[in-house]
């Protein structure tokens, strides 16, 4: 903790905008894994489908939310594998460290070891992001035959992930710089 003490200014704030960075990667993927699951289940009444309600399809899977909306991700509707649950986590536990021991890491904190967790994330982000954009938009009957390459498209939320991304690796480079 005395290290801390003897940090500039500079370190000092370069250390909370990673962390902030950090908090706000989590919460943007937390973002795109709960609330569309949520958002799905609303207001609707289920008949003669795989679908029954949010509390049975999702929230019996594990009593935390977050979790349960994982599981249900990868277990039920296919749309990561268990090595994108395991990149998530990942993430999660980083940001909790960051975030409950936010004193110790101003002094010891690394940014570039952190960059393959960020590479591993990014694609996780890509992969729900370009899901949820094709069960939104790209199933539309409308949309067929327009020559759209749905493999490539995205969301919003990851054009944010990737500024976020962006500004790590500014911080990044400064810092080796």
């Amino acid at each position: 903790m005395s290290d801390t003490l003897n940090l500039g200014e500079q370190d000092v704030q370069d250390a909370l905008a990673y962390a902030g960075l950090v908090l706000l990667a989590f919460e943007l993927l937390k973002g795109m894994i709960v609330k569309p699951i949520k958002a799905f289940y609303a207001n609707t009444t289920f008949s003669g489908c795989p679908f029954v309600s949010y509390e049975q399809d999702v929230l019996s899977r594990h009593r935390n939310e977050f979790e349960a909306c994982l599981l249900y991700l990868r277990d039920f509707m296919e749309a990561i594998n268990a090595e994108d649950m395991a990149s998530i986590q990942n993430l999660r536990k980083h940001r909790n460290e960051l975030a409950h021991n936010l004193p110790y890491y101003l002094s010891t904190l690394h940014i570039e070891n952190y960059a393959e967790l960020f590479r591993t994330t990014e694609r996780v982000l890509f992969k729900l992001s370009n899901y949820r954009t094709y069960i939104e938009i790209g199933a539309d009957p409308e949309f067929k035959g327009l020559g759209i390459d749905w493999n490539t498209v995205n969301g919003h939320e990851y054009l944010l992930y990737e500024e976020v991304l962006s500004k790590l690796q500014s911080l990044k480079s400064r810092l080796q710089g």
